[in-house]
């Protein structure tokens, strides 16, 4: 299954039109609409389009980011991608709050017991980070997320999970504020609110076709002893593998690795340490 693919947020006014730190305003515009194509690349021409930024401004920097090795630049096809030296980064940042290391023994049961494709996101602000992703066996696979890929809360099982375990405040403030966002995917404000009334009363998150359709997955939410969801595990497979009796299979299975890691590293989960497990992502 293709991942999803979305445009390039437009762009704010202090990268286009100036303003407080403009050049790295721009910087990351640039480099995040070069990461919605990471195999084909874009043309200036496509940069322009997805950034606002003028012909000769956005040549400039992307110019100053090849010297650097943030950007690549194939000359034969006239197409930028984003640099290897930028995975060789994020390959440092991934386990820094060390959620991937801990968690990574229990995502590896899950995959060997159902054999779908296995993710871990973390909770960074008003989104949701893909951090690690393990592929099953079953040769069908659902690979709706990369590791790395940002989404709004409520914007996939995980993320969804993650959104109702919030407290209804900051749940409603989220969603409010998050409306623009969450317009690029295919999901209603209506869907997801029924999506959070039913995660909720089940205690995990279900979210089948409304996104990718044809791809089910299931997620539930990683919480601190104080109860506030700092991450979420979630296993994706086609619909036609997830009957509602394999839909609970999992999110028993799911629930149980988490209950298992919370009563093993009790320290790991205290409320204290929300803040180093929630910055392990750039903002």
């Amino acid at each position: 299954m293709p991942r999803i693919s979305t445009k390039a947020p437009a762009a704010p006014a202090s990268a286009v039109d100036g303003g407080m730190h403009q050049s790295i305003a721009r910087i990351d515009l640039l480099i995040s609409a070069l990461s919605q194509e990471p195999e084909k690349g874009l043309r200036l021409v496509e940069v322009c389009a997805a950034t606002g930024l003028g012909k000769a401004t956005a040549h400039r920097l992307l110019s100053g980011l090849v010297q650097y090795r943030l950007v690549d630049h194939d000359a034969e096809s006239g197409r930028y991608f984003v640099g290897y030296k930028i995975f060789s980064w994020a390959s440092g940042v991934s386990n820094r709050n060390g959620l991937v290391e801990l968690l990574h023994p229990a995502m590896a049961r899950l995959v060997t017991q159902f054999g779908d494709t296995v993710y871990l996101v973390v909770r960074n602000g008003d989104a949701a980070v893909c951090v690690e992703r393990l592929e099953g066996s079953y040769p069908i696979k659902s690979l709706t997320l990369k590791v790395g890929d940002r989404r709004p809360l409520g914007i996939g099982a995980g993320s969804a999970a993650i959104l109702a375990a919030l407290s209804k405040p900051e749940r409603t403030a989220i969603i409010a504020q998050g409306a623009a966002a969450r317009r690029a995917f295919p999901l209603s404000d209506a869907g997801l609110a029924a999506i959070l009334g039913k995660a909720d009363t089940k205690g995990y998150a279900c979210i089948d076709g409304a996104i990718v359709p044809g791809v089910c997955t299931i997620g539930a939410a990683i919480t601190l002893d104080d109860g506030s969801p700092v991450a979420a595990i979630s296993v994706s497979a086609i619909a036609d593998r997830m009957s509602a009796e394999r839909q609970l299979e999992i999110a028993q299975a799911i629930k149980a690795e988490i209950e298992t890691l919370r009563k093993t590293n009790a320290a790991f989960f205290k409320a204290a340490n929300r803040s180093r497990l929630m910055s392990g992502i750039g903002a």
